[in-house]
């Protein structure tokens, strides 16, 4: 399970430089050497003016540890399934199967939080309370309210602005994250790091949308942890290392040396992993928002608003919900039955029973999501300047025996019947267009290919057809810049994109949470990775909430479509159900409507 101890020299940073991020088609990654500092804007704070800092000195300290195989084990023996707030990230190869890195958060510095114009950051540490003192002194003007904890509220409002590009570059609700991202006032190989993500519903602080209630996601419009304390796993080198930041060094060397001492032990194994026995001693059932029937009626209506060349496609969703009563062991299930590019637990608090924006005294609860994603949302290499999406649309079940081994024969015929039909090629083809359209509003004029068009991404249920689009960021923007521009990814909203999710307001009559935005991280040198929310879950009070879509074309044919959903949800309710010692339950024939289902 683990190699030999590791090296544990340490080295403490003042100005360290940033690595740069090597490009990966496997997911997340960070790359372990030391490398130069990737250029910069030369001043990406320009938005904001001249801005007047604290003098606090923040200590980097850095140490190399031993590897450990099972970075998911290591993750919970070093507390990070029991802290308030925690993020997890892993990829995988999609070939091979096999892990490659581990990026996690295990203590938090600060929690940022955004509702609508409302950002809120609160200390989560001392290094913390410090983190947001510098805070609100770049951004006094949008300071709303300090608390006596240390907690700031800033307040923001929609750019009005008919340019596009001005729209883009004017100050917005982000700035809060970039001021975290670039301005810091520290620097480690890879700190500051800030993981977490942003809602499907995001955009509606971006552009107006129809008015909905909240589901039963929850999820804010987004948050993220300003890491305090990372662990980084290369898989493929064998190596790892730990890295934080504190206000007092001696503090810092100390909260190390703990650290280096539990990770140089030997690991248990987690049981909660081990595989559930032959015989299902329960019943796992799920419920639908949306019955089939319902879903098929919202696919015929949708087909009428494409026919009427209002949109060329559409992609509605339904979500499935389930008890859960350990996401963690859900988690590891996940990862081991469907290793994917993207695998990601988060552990944080929001106002789960009542994120309306104007109420800002809703108590805060403990939520966590898991995922195991095939599909990257907006990726940024700030060392190249190289920003890419990678668009996937096109479903089929994989080619299984009733065993649930591979049965290569149908697998091939699956792909097959996937690769010539004409609905699967034009929706795909209609998304990729849409890709590169996004990416123009920020790219370098002549910049924008395409590549790996209509390659087969194949995962333990289903199996995707994929293509690669990128291009050469514009200067004038930063990797935010361009998350905005392209926010939400084509493949789960449709096209034309504002349209599209105009009519899925209508259709679904709640916002969707987490699922369909985007999971990663942003990095001190303006590098960001990050991952579309699906083959997900957002777990809270003992319940999963499993979302999932489909295209809708012209020639969609209803039930198909209500089936594709039920395919994308499979992998997560069965590591739901797995986790549980239990047989899984699906009722697609009635729905239950969520209490908080209306504005």
């Amino acid at each position: 399970m683990h190699s030999g101890g590791g090296s544990h020299s340490s080295e403490l940073l003042n100005c360290a430089s940033h690595s740069s991020l090597e490009d990966s088609q496997a997911g997340f990654f960070v790359s372990i050497s030391f490398q130069p500092q990737s250029p910069q804007r030369e001043n990406p704070d320009k938005r904001k003016g001249t801005m007047a800092t604290t003098q606090t000195t923040f200590y980097v300290e850095r140490r190399s540890v031993r590897y450990h195989e099972d970075a998911a084990a290591l993750f919970a023996a070093l507390g990070g399934t029991t802290a308030s707030d925690s993020v997890l990230l892993e990829s995988a190869d999609v070939e091979s199967k096999k892990n490659t890195m581990c990026i996690a958060t295990l203590t938090g510095a600060v929690r940022v939080t955004c509702v609508g114009q409302t950002v809120t950051a609160t200390p989560l540490t001392p290094t913390g309370r410090s983190i947001i003192d510098r805070l609100c002194s770049q951004l006094a003007e949008y300071l709303a309210e300090r608390h006596t904890t240390g907690e700031a509220t800033f307040a923001f409002t929609r750019a009005q602005e008919l340019n596009e590009r001005e729209r883009l570059t004017a100050v917005s609700n982000a700035e809060v994250l970039r001021a975290l991202q670039r301005a810091a006032g520290y620097s480690g190989k890879e700190l500051p790091l800030l993981s977490g993500g942003f809602a499907f519903d995001y955009l509606e602080t971006f552009e107006v949308l129809p008015e909905v209630g909240s589901g039963e996601n929850t999820y804010p419009d987004y948050q993220f942890l300003v890491a305090e304390t990372l662990l980084v796993i290369d898989h493929l080198n064998r190596e790892a290392f730990i890295e934080a930041v504190g206000i007092n060094a001696e503090e810092l060397t100390s909260r190390l040396d703990h650290l280096v001492e539990k990770i140089s032990s030997d690991i248990p194994e987690l049981g909660i992993a081990a595989t559930p026995s032959d015989t299902p001693s329960e019943v796992l059932h799920v419920q639908t928002s949306m019955s089939d029937p319902q879903f098929c009626t919202h696919v015929e209506e949708l087909k009428k608003s494409i026919h009427s060349g209002d949109v060329y496609q559409v992609v509605p969703a339904r979500s499935f919900s389930t008890a859960c009563d350990n996401a963690y062991a859900a988690y590891l299930q996940l990862r081991a039955s469907n290793p994917s590019p993207y695998m990601f637990y988060v552990r944080g608090q929001t106002a789960l029973n009542n994120i309306a924006h104007n109420n800002n005294e809703a108590s805060c609860e403990t939520y966590e999501i898991i995922g195991a994603s095939p599909e990257s949302n907006l990726k940024f290499d700030a060392a190249t300047r190289n920003v890419q999406l990678y668009p996937i649309a096109g479903t089929r079940p994989r080619g299984l025996n009733p065993d649930g081994s591979v049965n290569h024969e149908l697998d091939v015929r699956a792909e097959l019947d996937m690769r010539t039909n004409a609905k699967e090629i034009a929706e795909h083809t209609m998304l990729v267009d849409l890709a590169r359209n996004d990416l123009a509003r920020v790219a370098v004029p002549a910049t924008r290919k395409v590549s790996d068009l209509l390659s087969v991404d194949r995962y333990s249920r289903v199996m995707h057809l994929a293509s690669r689009v990128s291009a050469t960021l514009h200067s004038d923007f930063d990797a935010i810049d361009a998350y905005r521009a392209c926010m939400n990814m084509g493949t789960l909203s449709g096209a034309p994109k504002l349209r599209a999710m105009e009519l899925l307001r209508g259709t679904e009559g709640t916002r969707r949470g987490s699922y369909g935005g985007a999971i990663g991280y942003l990095r001190g040198d303006g590098t960001m990775d990050t991952c579309i929310v699906i083959r997900s879950a957002f777990i809270h009070n003992g319940t999963a909430v499993v979302q999932a879509g489909a295209g809708v074309v012209r020639d969609s044919i209803p039930q198909a479509e209500a089936d594709e959903t039920l395919h994308k949800a499979y992998a997560v309710l069965n590591a739901l159900a797995m986790a549980q010692n239990a047989t899984l339950k699906v009722n697609a024939h009635e729905s239950h409507q969520h209490p908080c289902s209306t504005p």
